[in-house]
Order: structure tokens, then sequence, then C-alpha cells
């Protein structure tokens, strides 16, 4: 018994390991355009880049501070507070480079605020370009965008004179550079064409800029996530973990493997103790027939349960306590039978056979 159970718990343990294995490793996706995510579609690559560049990268949830040179905005949850927040910052001197084209922060797209959607593969050459820091990027792989008004904007590239996928406006003493679309700074697409080089000319134009990504999912935006996405990764693999431990532990205690185990049986009274309490009874209530007549009714009830006789006589039962026991037939009517007792010999009698009887035949 002890061997099967024991495999059984280790098997148990040992599906509980694989899953822990399975579910337990960090997860590295995340949301779209998440900087802490390895997924295609995620920006820990555009990380690692500004960090390699010398830069360093500030992704604690909130808007820029004084000691931010530039911020990344690839997805514009803010709020009316929080916008007019990051104008001001903007304004003392700050830059903004904004990568989602339906930011008020942006300047107007062309034909009338009708997005140009490019085709997800192909390159942007460099067209008309004023901006000065752009002058090592000659093409991008924008994914999909959409292009500028470029008369609206006081420096343009990847366009022509009346739209551009990159567009600069100066705003107080500070600057906000709108790209058409967040793809080219996601993980698939960073490394094709100049992707890399227009991102670093943007985001570290020297070594020791301080840049703050606000962060579309942990950062200040719209508000809308709810209690279960504040949850982390590891806390529901814990949960889960603790769930398949416990399912393990439930099966282990609800399943008794092997032969069945003899449970301790009540207390049976002696027939020595039978007999005095028969005579204390004697003692007590000086009826010594009232008190056969219980002791041989019991006795009678248990036989015909145990023998399965609901309807034998007396005399099928002495009969029957005689076959199945060595109990001699004298012995086996005085215990059933029904003759008279009259005085304390013959309750002593009766009291011995009952016991007798008991001890043979119910045990």
């Amino acid at each position: 018994m002890a061997a099967s159970r024991g495999a059984v718990v280790a098997a148990g343990v040992g599906l509980a390991l694989v899953g822990i294995a399975l579910l337990g490793a960090p997860s590295t996706d995340g949301p779209p355009l998440d900087p802490r995510s390895d997924a295609p579609d995620g920006t820990s690559a555009l990380v690692a880049l500004v960090d390699g560049l010398g830069g360093d990268v500030d992704l604690t949830p909130g808007l820029p501070d004084a000691g931010d040179e530039v911020a990344l905005l690839l997805r514009d949850g803010l709020d009316e507070a929080q916008a007019s927040a990051l104008g001001v910052w903007i304004r003392a001197g700050g830059r903004l480079v904004v990568a989602d084209p339906a930011s008020p922060f942006t300047p107007p797209t062309e034909d009338g605020g009708q997005a140009l959607i490019v085709d997800g593969d192909q390159v942007l050459e460099r067209g008309v370009c004023t901006i000065d820091a752009l002058a090592e990027v000659g093409e991008v792989e924008a994914g999909a965008a959409v292009h500028f008004e470029a008369s609206e904007s006081d420096g343009t590239c990847f366009g022509d004179d009346e739209r551009a996928f990159v567009a600069t406006t100066d705003v107080g003493s500070g600057d906000v550079v709108a790209i058409g679309g967040p793809d080219f700074a996601t993980n698939e697409r960073l490394d094709d064409a100049d992707n890399a080089v227009l991102a670093a000319a943007l985001l570290v134009p020297e070594e020791g800029t301080t840049l703050r990504i606000i962060d579309p999912q942990t950062g200040v935006g719209s508000g809308d996530r709810s209690l279960a996405d504040l949850v982390s990764d590891g806390v529901r693999r814990a949960g889960l973990q603790l769930g398949i431990a416990f399912l393990v532990y439930a099966a282990w205690r609800a399943v008794r493997l092997g032969r069945v185990v003899r449970e301790p049986q009540p207390v049976q009274i002696a027939g020595s103790a039978l007999v005095r309490a028969s005579g204390r009874l004697l003692e007590r209530g000086r009826a010594p027939g009232d008190v056969a007549s219980v002791l041989r009714a019991g006795l009678r009830r248990d036989l015909r349960t145990r023998l399965g006789a609901a309807s034998a006589t007396h005399d099928a039962l002495a009969q029957l306590i005689v076959d199945r026991s060595d109990v001699r037939p004298e012995v086996a009517r005085a215990a059933v039978g029904d003759d008279a007792v009259t005085d304390d010999e013959g309750l002593l009698r009766v009291a011995r056979a009952v016991a007798s009887v008991q001890e043979e035949v119910l045990r």
C-alpha cells in the first residue's frame, strides 16, 4: 500500500513540477508597444538601443520632469490635465517624440485628416528632408502609417512639399517631433532599413541624453485598465501553482490505496462483566424473571439480525446457535428460551448462557 501511495504522490508532484516549469518562467511578452515586451510588436529592442548608445532610459510611470530631455509617446492616452502638463514641459525646453497620429500634439494629416495607410512592406525614401538631425537616415520601413501636411510643420522628412512621414514643430523653447506611426520602433521592424538610425537620431541626439518613455500601459493614460489588468503575471502564475499543489494534495488525501484497513472495533463487554451487571440489576429490582426476560430479548434481537432469521421461533434460534457454534443445546435453550426464572440461581444460569452465546456467535 505504501509503495502504491508513494508512486501516486510522486507522479502528482512530478506533474506539479512540470506545470510550474512550463508556467513559472517569467513571461517576456506584453501588450503592443510595451517597452518591456520581447514580442514582435513590443519595443524592448528600442530600449536596448537607447541604452547601447549611452542614453538614460526611464520607464517609471508618469510624465517627464525637469530632469528628462526627451520623451517618447508611442500611444497617446493622456487626459486633458495630463496633456496640459506635458505641453508645459515641452514649452520649457523638452522634446516630445510622438508616434500616435491621433494625438493632439501632431500636425494635421493630409487629405483633411484622413490617414494615408502605407503598405506594411513599403520602404519610404528620404524625399524632401529639412530636418538636419536625419541627415544620415536614407529610408524607413514605416509599416502602417500616415503622412502629415508639410505646410503645417517647421521641418519635414520622408515626403515631399505637401506631405511628410516625419514632421517637427517648435513649441516655446522645446519641439514636438511627429512620426506617422509607431510600427518602425517595434522589435520586428527596428532593424529594417534605417529604422534604428531614425530612432537613435531623434531619441539620443548625444550620449547621456535622458529619455522618458511614457508607457501606454503602465504610465499615465486613459485610465481604462481594470483591476485584473493590474495583477502582474507573477501573481497569476503563483496562484496557478498553488492551485496545482492543492489538487495534488486533495487527490492524495481522497484516495486510499491497497487493502482494506481494519478499523478499531468497539470494546466488547466480557461475559463476566455482563454477569456482574445482571447481579446488580437483581439486587436493585429483586425481580429475577424480569431481568432474565430483558437479557433474552436483547440476545434474540441481535441473533435474528446477525443470522438473518427475523421470524425464527425461540426453538429455531436455539438450533441455529447449536448448528453454528460450539454452544451446547441446553445452554442455547437457556439463553433464548422462555422457561420461567424465579430465583437468583436461575437468573445467574441465564446470564451465563447469554454471555456464552454472545461470545461464540455475536463476537
